[in-house]
């Protein structure tokens, strides 16, 4: 596959990079500060439900990336097509 998500500069945008940041700090917040724990009556996940949030979290990248292909093959043109910066 061409066009990965990991080529497109994702580190480049610093909004992005922050809110990543932000959010796993307040996630991880939520998980080891016992009075959170109680708060949001936390449990932890068993083996299934484990294969379940994996297979949900990863089946957008898979369906986009089936959709390009299908589009380059219906249509004949690249979708989201990524061109390199030139670096000096």
């Amino acid at each position: 596959m061409k066009n990965l998500y990991l080529k497109c500069g994702i580190l480049e945008n610093k909004f992005l990079i922050g809110a990543f940041i932000l959010g796993t700090i307040l996630q991880v917040g939520v998980l080891f500060i016992p009075s959170l724990v109680n708060i949001f009556k936390l449990t932890m996940l068993n083996k299934m439900q484990w294969i379940y949030t994996i297979a949900i979290s990863i089946s957008p990248l898979v369906i986009m990336e089936i959709q390009k292909k299908f589009n380059e093959i219906k249509f004949g043109k690249t979708v989201y097509k990524y061109t390199e910066k030139s670096t000096i």
